[in-house]
């Protein structure tokens, strides 16, 4: 019996996960109909691998805030999505990927934790081609870990909690290795490019003292991956945000940390013609609710707020006091 219900449970996930990565693979080539154009994000790294494979320099392009390029590592990782036309790549690709993190993150039968498919940090990386979706699944399937050498700045709180075996790091020398051999010198052009990046550091910010607290409770994983996010450079769309979507531990911690989200994302939008504005506005309504359900999850700081709460609840239905 116990081996019948360990396969029914598993066939759920599969199922479950199967039509999220069905459903996200339409809701993406419905955001994203016509991307051959696009330079930016995924994108670079898709025409910089059709660039070498037509022997074009990928570093060609004049860089700009809306075009940013990328390590070579990114195009070498997605040489194979390349050769497919970018509508058809991309959406198996990211179907793909969302499958396979529904799966991950359903492992336990925690079901609520789909929730980070319906964030605006999700729509959004769907919406930018963005890497963050597969970065979190490395988490998962460490295995992947040759995907962070094309986003350093994001990969840096990644390749921190991420179990290393002498495979992976082995892997990962290899794609490496296979970039410079590519195009020896391509480090160096790469840096000369990245001077017009516009992203913001957390930990640097108004909010930066507060966020410190959280390297007090290092101990604990989510402390630990909120910590290492804040120390990470990245962009204002919400979509380099995601990771942050790990440390709920339940259904309310879920859903607040997504509704709060949301109400920044709608509130840029109906006050500004971009979302390229200031950070603040991201960091109060994305960063400062992980940052509590973070203080939240720790046993002690529950306890003494419980207490606090109960004290408070006494002074005021003892007798001779007004309701």
């Amino acid at each position: 019996m116990h081996v019948l219900h360990i396969t029914k449970a598993s066939y759920i996930r599969l199922v479950i996960s199967t039509l999220v990565g069905v459903l996200v693979g339409i809701v993406f080539i419905r955001l994203n109909p016509y991307s051959e154009a696009n330079l930016c994000d995924m994108m670079w790294a898709i025409n910089a691998a059709r660039d070498l494979w037509a022997g074009r320099d990928p570093y060609r392009h004049t860089p700009s805030i809306n075009l940013v390029p990328y390590p070579l590592t990114s195009a070498i990782i997605v040489f194979p999505i390349a050769l497919f036309p970018s509508a058809i790549g991309l959406t198996i690709l990211f179907g793909i990927v969302s499958a396979c993190l529904a799966y991950a993150l359903i492992r336990d039968g925690c079901y609520w934790r789909l929730i980070i498919f319906v964030s605006p940090a999700y729509f959004m990386a769907l919406k930018s081609i963005q890497w963050s979706p597969i970065f979190m699944l490395v988490l998962f399937f460490p295995f992947l870990a040759p995907v962070l050498l094309a986003k350093p700045t994001l990969a840096f709180p990644i390749a921190l909690l991420v179990r290393w075996s002498p495979t992976r790091l082995l892997t990962v020398i290899l794609v490496g290795s296979v970039s410079f051999i590519v195009m020896p010198n391509w480090i160096w052009r790469w840096f000369s490019q990245t001077g017009v990046y516009d992203g913001f550091i957390p930990l640097f910010s108004w909010f930066g003292p507060l966020f410190l607290i959280s390297i007090l409770f290092w101990q604990n994983l989510s402390s630990r991956l909120f910590f290492l996010m804040t120390m990470t450079p990245q962009h204002r769309f919400f979509y380099d945000q995601l990771i942050l979507w790990l440390i709920p531990q339940t259904r309310r911690q879920m859903l607040a940390l997504t509704i709060s989200s949301w109400i920044g994302f709608y509130y840029i939008w109906l006050s500004f013609d971009t979302l390229w504005v200031d950070e603040t506005y991201l960091l109060a309504t994305t960063y400062l609710p992980a940052f509590l359900i973070v203080l939240w999850q720790q046993p002690l700081l529950r306890q003494v707020t419980s207490r606090i709460l109960s004290v408070l609840v006494e002074k005021r239905t003892c007798k001779g006091l007004p309701e």
